[in-house]
């Protein structure tokens, strides 16, 4: 009984973090999607309200465990379905971009790289948004939320459409992926 348990939860935590889309069995990659050269941060127009984006317009989230720019909470897997935000350069911030931008280092496929952090808190892309104003990754797993400007570095959730932060529910299987 217990393993079918084990199973179940297990499952659930595999469901809830989007893992089989379809892009989640290629490896990160340390250019393409959530990448670039001197990364420039903007905002964009969603059914969230206004969310920070990447140069191609997708939206940017962050990962709850990653709390006070941790790194490394988001690996292997996880960083195919949440590809981390990697500059070779300065990151810029777009005008509406309120929040301190700063790099962390990170490993990306066996390789040093530098992730984009916003107000401490390191942004992923997420493969499941295909376009611009897209926000299918937020509130995926409790843990995984749309970054927007107004986030802070205590942040505990998703921002409704005014900007206030809301406290995501209890989740079971913790990190989403």
């Amino acid at each position: 009984m217990r393993r079918i348990v084990l199973t179940l939860a297990g499952a659930a935590v595999l469901a809830a973090c989007g893992g089989a889309g379809p892009n989640s069995t290629a490896p990160p990659a340390t250019s393409g999607a959530g990448s670039s050269s001197g990364a420039a941060v903007s905002t964009g127009s969603t059914s969230l309200g206004t969310v920070l984006t990447d140069s191609k317009g997708l939206t940017l989230y962050y990962f709850l465990p990653e709390k006070g720019s941790t790194i490394g909470a988001c690996t292997g897997g996880c960083l195919t379905t949440w590809p981390p935000l990697v500059v070779t350069g300065t990151p810029t911030a777009a005008s509406g971009v309120t929040g301190t931008l700063a790099t962390a280092s990170i490993m990306l496929n066996g390789a040093s790289a530098t992730q984009v952090t916003y107000n401490g808190w390191p942004l992923h892309t997420f493969s499941g948004d295909t376009a611009a104003a897209q926000t299918s990754g937020n509130g995926i797993g409790g843990n995984w939320f749309a970054a927007m400007p107004g986030t802070t570095a205590t942040a505990t959730g998703a921002a409704s459409g005014s900007g206030a932060t809301a406290t995501p529910s209890n989740t079971p299987g913790g990190y989403g992926y």
